[in-house]
Order: C-alpha cells, then sequence, then structure tokens
C-alpha cells in the first residue's frame, strides 16, 4: 500500500497549501460546494475523500509496479492535487469548527443579535 508518506519519501515535493491556492480551491464548483457544507458532515467528507485518495495511490502504486500504461490510471499531478484539495478541505473544517466553538461561546446563532435594551 503507497500512502502519502511514501510519496513524500520519494523525493516528490508536495506544494503547500498557501492563501493564494485556497482562494483558487474556493472558486472552483467542488471548493464551492465544500463551503456550504455543514460542520458535522466534514468528518465524514474527510474519511470519503481520504479513501478516495488512497484507492487512487494503490492503483498508481500498481500501474507503476506492473510497468502497465500510465494512461489508464491517475497521474502524479492528479494525485498531488487530490492531495491538496483534501488539505484543503481539513482547512475548512478547521474553520468551520472555529465558527462553532465562537458561537457557543458568545451565546447566540447568526441573525439572531438583539439589541441590548438599558
Amino acid at each position: 500500500m503507497i500512502t502519502v508518506q511514501n510519496l513524500r519519501q520519494s523525493n516528490l515535493s508536495l506544494p503547500p497549501l498557501t492563501h493564494q491556492r485556497v482562494q483558487e480551491l474556493k472558486q472552483t464548483p467542488k471548493g464551492q460546494r465544500i463551503m456550504q457544507e455543514a460542520f458535522q458532515a466534514f468528518p465524514d467528507l474527510i474519511k470519503s475523500l481520504t479513501n478516495a485518495l488512497q484507492e487512487k495511490l494503490d492503483q498508481y502504486s500498481s500501474t507503476r509496479t506492473l510497468g502497465a500504461d500510465f494512461s489508464e490510471g491517475p497521474t502524479l499531478e492528479t494525485l498531488v492535487e487530490e492531495y491538496q484539495f483534501l488539505e484543503f478541505v481539513q482547512f475548512v473544517m478547521f474553520l468551520k469548527f472555529k465558527d462553532e466553538k465562537n458561537k457557543e461561546a458568545s451565546g447566540h446563532t447568526p441573525g439572531s443579535l438583539q439589541a441590548n435594551r438599558a
């Protein structure tokens, strides 16, 4: 089984998830759907994306091991893109987690602000 750790050890440089890249990913249709997801959906979403990436990594590894035609399986660029998108989803989950905690701490939900009556 090939993992992201194996990719890192194979001298593959995984690009960092920069602010600019986050903004680019937010603009994609997939990124826009992710931004609309409720916080509660993220653990399952991350698990699903992780499993899908692992399957593609396994397929890529098998293709390389067997010397098969690379045009049929995922490319290295596709794997890097999928990995970076997974990092993006984890980043968005963190932001939504912070928002949830801030809501709990402030005791209100968006749209329920009331003027203080003195």
